[in-house]
């Protein structure tokens, strides 16, 4: 277990865990976080996802490797935005650590045992926008667009909704309750319900109260389309306080998440140590009613929106566009075939960022790993989600300002611990307060974690969240590479070279040969086929896969194949191979001496093996395979004589 992050310094530090860094509230959450931290001597560490695990696939379950990323008992708290995932699972695991270690863990609107818990008092707002609509306004036909039937907040909410009414006389049966599932295309599908009744000769509402703020608008737009004016003819609330919100017009009544007082609370709880006196408690946070145009209050907004419209294409110009570089890049790095040479190629795309440093911490031997299932392997066991140590790749940003395309110092790759989040990690925290962590997974496994320092002013998130995205399938892209190129130039019985992979890594030898000599060892099984004959085919293929580990295990730096079906070769190239030639040779001898002494198997492994050394630029290959083949046959000759004896 390392010592905390905060151990020896003036500060503490707290790691801060939510979903979809990209989106507006969130972004609103950090801003508040960091700013809070200046004042509290706090620095933080953000880890976040690009999903909330609502579809519960392949996609969340890699995401879902944020959790294990955080090495809870060296932070002073864990702040969990635990509403903000749709999955509790590896939430709780988490949190459990965080009890093993002793670190206090403050959720919000979603209470797990032994944390403190802030609640989010949804239902005092909701209510007050309930009232000003009908007791304020003094509407009565007041129908009410609620979120799932079965869902806490849609109930919490439709309990005030009949309470206000019931309370002004409005009998039970005129309050009609639609269900929008709190999304915009059921909302749609409800609304249609509401004009077919209406149809039928239920009285046209004045107003329609809406559960949050997407449904809202959603009815605003239906109604707009069939000419009904906003709130002239009919008068529409929200709830939740939506960025969005403040492009649509006119503007919503509303209920504003109160983003100050959460993020105030949650600091004044870790500046007092976290008592374990409020552990299990329900500490509540108001949110704030927001007055707008919809509702009929105040005169409609005389500002034109087109100003606002105008950046909004912008940006999503922006965004279409540096979505086609990043494919472009995908692209083009799909013709390299060296990791380090695709590696060097990604800061040209990440200057729109505006980041300051970006770190790719892998793990070790990413790379390595098989990804392919040929449907007969075994399910793999659970391992850790991180190795113990990471290989770390640091991009420094040379020009933080936003340029369409950046430049980068980058560094080699460099051994670091888990849990030390990036290599000079205090150094970072120093100049930038926060970190923000990411993962990176293929396949629902992870292979590591990114971590980036910024300007949380200019940086650009939603381009982040598609640099990730892209980064993540260039990962994939370039391990599929690799593991295409190694069926393509591998023994999948023996794991030596095939054909193909003996003769490109000796012409890539011969391409360097100068005035080296070239050896080329040729050996043959013998006796496989009366192995299969008298044993079966899978006790062959024992034989050969055994024999190849002994081939293995008697070189170095020399590489091998089995280019048939008991036909293996060696390579190597030197000044003076003549003697190390001699040494494979006695080398193999014995490990197959070693073997029919140990193995206990009904039948011994035996082969006849020809070497040949000579100049590489004295012959062709041909001419050195058919020596060393001639030198082998003529072993294997003699075996047989000696056999029949």
């Amino acid at each position: 277990m390392g010592s905390k992050y905060s151990d020896g310094k003036t500060y503490k530090v707290i790691a801060f865990i939510f979903a979809n860094f990209y989106k507006d509230e969130e972004q609103r959450v950090m801003n508040q976080v960091v700013e809070e931290c200046s004042r509290h001597s706090c620095k933080v560490i953000f880890f976040s996802t690009l999903t909330d695990f609502y579809f519960n696939d392949i996609n969340d379950a890699g995401e879902q490797k944020i959790f294990s990323a955080v090495s809870v008992e060296r932070f002073d708290a864990i702040v969990l935005m635990s509403e903000s995932f749709k999955m509790d699972e590896e939430q709780l695991d988490m949190v459990e650590r965080a009890h093993e270690a002793g670190v206090p863990v403050i959720t919000v609107d979603k209470s797990f045992s032994g944390c403190i818990n802030l609640a989010m008092a949804y239902g005092n707002c909701f209510r007050e926008i309930v009232e000003h609509m009908i007791l304020f306004h003094g509407y009565r036909r007041v129908y009410y667009m609620s979120g799932m039937p079965d869902n806490s907040f849609s109930q919490e909410r439709e309990r005030a909704y009949l309470d206000v009414m019931q309370g002004v006389g409005v009998p039970r049966e005129q309050c009609r309750i639609y269900y929008g599932y709190f999304w915009e295309e059921p909302c749609r599908r409800a609304m249609e319900q509401m004009f077919r009744d209406i149809e039928g000769g239920l009285e046209f509402p004045e107003a329609i109260i809406c559960a949050n703020d997407s449904m809202a608008m959603e009815v605003g737009t239906f109604l707009k389309e069939r000419g009904y004016r906003i709130p002239e003819d009919i008068a529409v609330s929200g709830f939740d306080g939506l960025e969005l919100e403040r492009y649509y017009r006119p503007r919503l009544t509303t209920g504003a998440f109160n983003f100050k007082q959460l993020i105030g609370t949650i600091f004044q709880i870790v500046d007092e140590g976290c008592p374990e006196t409020m552990q299990q408690q329900s500490i509540p946070v108001y949110n704030e009613m927001q007055l707008g145009h919809s509702c009929g209050c105040g005169a409609g907004e005389t500002e034109s929106v087109s100003s606002e419209m105008v950046i909004l294409k912008r940006q999503l110009h922006q965004l279409l566009k540096y979505q086609g570089d990043l494919n472009q890049l995908v692209v083009n790095i799909g013709m390299v075939k060296q990791l380090e040479e695709a590696l060097q190629m990604v800061p040209g795309n990440m200057g729109p960022l505006c980041y300051s440093d970006f770190w790719f911490c892998a793990n070790d031997g990413f790379l390595d790993r098989e990804i392919i299932d040929f449907g007969t392997q075994q399910e793999e066991e659970p391992g850790e989600d991180y190795t113990g140590v990471m290989k770390v790749l640091r991009y420094h940003n040379l020009e933080e300002s936003r340029v369409e395309y950046g430049r980068a110092e980058i560094s080699c790759w460099e051994d670091m611990r888990f849990g030390e989040v990036v290599p000079g990690l205090y150094d970072q925290l120093e100049n930038h307060d926060f970190l923000l962590i990411t993962t990176v997974h293929l396949q629902g496994k992870s292979i590591g974690y990114t971590a980036i320092t910024l300007d949380i002013n200019s940086f650009w998130f939603v381009g982040y969240s598609a640099f990730l995205a892209s980064f993540r399938h260039l990962m994939e892209l370039l391990r599929s590479q690799k593991q295409l190129m190694k069926m393509y130039m591998e023994d999948l019985l023996t794991g030596l070279y095939n054909r193909n992979g003996f003769y490109l890594k000796v012409n890539q030898l011969l391409e360097k040969a100068g005035d080296q000599k070239l050896s080329i060892i040729s050996l043959d099984m013998d006796g496989l086929k009366q192995i299969n004959d008298t044993y079966g085919h899978a006790e062959g293929d024992e034989a050969l896969h055994s024999l190849g580990g002994i081939i293995q295990n008697s070189l170095k730096q020399e590489f091998a194949a089995r280019i048939g079906g008991d036909e293996f070769l060696i390579a190597f190239m030197g000044k003076d191979t003549d003697m190390r030639a001699r040494e494979i040779v006695g080398c193999i001898n014995r490990g197959i001496c070693e073997y029919n002494e140990t193995s206990e198997k009904e039948y011994a492994i035996n082969a006849s093996i020809g070497s040949y050394t000579d100049y590489a630029r004295s012959h062709t290959l041909d001419y050195f395979l058919k020596k060393a083949d001639d030198l082998m046959y003529a072993q294997k000759s003699m075996h047989k004589r000696r056999d029949q004896r």
